[in-house]
């Protein structure tokens, strides 16, 4: 499996977010900033050679909590 780097993460995720923009002036630290301290953490956790069953599961449900958590903002930011 090629390695993944930081810039490849942050293009494609910062990519999702042209369809549904962040007003990154309510935040103290920029969209560029942001996408790398969060990439950084997350390569850290996830960037192996090999898999184990319980990393699978790990990812899945991260990726799974920040959907609900997503939906939830969305429907608390549509109801306003």
């Amino acid at each position: 499996m090629a390695k993944i780097t930081l810039e490849q993460l942050i293009d494609i995720a910062a990519s999702v977010e042209e369809g549904d923009p962040i007003d990154w002036g309510k935040l103290n630290q920029g969209q560029q900033e942001t996408f790398k301290l969060i990439g950084a953490s997350v390569l850290e956790m996830f960037d192996k050679e090999v898999y184990s069953d319980a990393d699978r599961l790990m990812v899945l449900a991260t990726i799974t909590k920040l959907i609900v958590e997503n939906m939830i903002l969305h429907t608390k930011l549509l109801s306003k």
